[in-house]
């Protein structure tokens, strides 16, 4: 396949448009996170506590510092990965775009339906479906998902030759 000019701008396009929202996405939950923490009644975020009723928690503390942790640390953590064009960025970015539709959907098991869990979950199958489909067949972050959902029914993790494709 030859790359124009073109093709090689949407690309560049769809990777800083995938930075930014990784940025935006991580920043917003540790900054959502530190302020759960810091007032883990919620009044800083006007959160209702007496959402943790039926529930192991007994205010917003734990839920904050994971929010912070795991979405905010895991979305920096891949936005930076994106950015300095790592091995591995686009299959690290598949693997946090489930992890926060995983989050999300932990988060209405455990506490309900609170409409942000709705676009955060929004945010993460696009994340997912940015890396997944447009690389798909050309790119190792389709393979590294491969290997991410066939791991658990397979023996052998699926094989990636060198140079068979360009993750950049």
């Amino acid at each position: 396949m030859t790359i124009t000019p073109a093709v090689a701008a949407g690309g560049r396009r769809r990777r800083v448009a995938l930075i930014a929202i990784l940025g935006f996405t991580g920043v917003s939950a540790v900054v959502s996170g530190a302020l759960l923490v810091a007032a883990p009644d919620g009044s800083l975020l006007q959160a209702d506590p007496g959402v943790f009723a039926d529930t192991p928690f007994g205010d917003w503390r734990v839920p904050g510092l994971l929010l912070a942790a795991l979405v905010g640390g895991g979305y920096l953590a891949t936005g930076v990965w994106q950015w300095r064009r790592l091995p591995w960025a686009r299959g690290l970015a598949i693997f946090a775009g489930a992890g926060l539709v995983v989050f999300e959907l932990a988060e209405l098991a455990t506490i309900g339906f609170q409409p942000l869990e709705a676009v955060f979950a929004a945010v993460g199958i696009a994340v997912v479906y940015a890396n997944w489909v447009y690389n798909r067949g050309n790119c190792m972050a389709y393979q590294f998902g491969v290997t991410l959902w066939l791991a658990p029914w397979t023996w052998a993790p699926y094989e990636v030759k060198r140079g068979s494709c360009n993750c950049a």
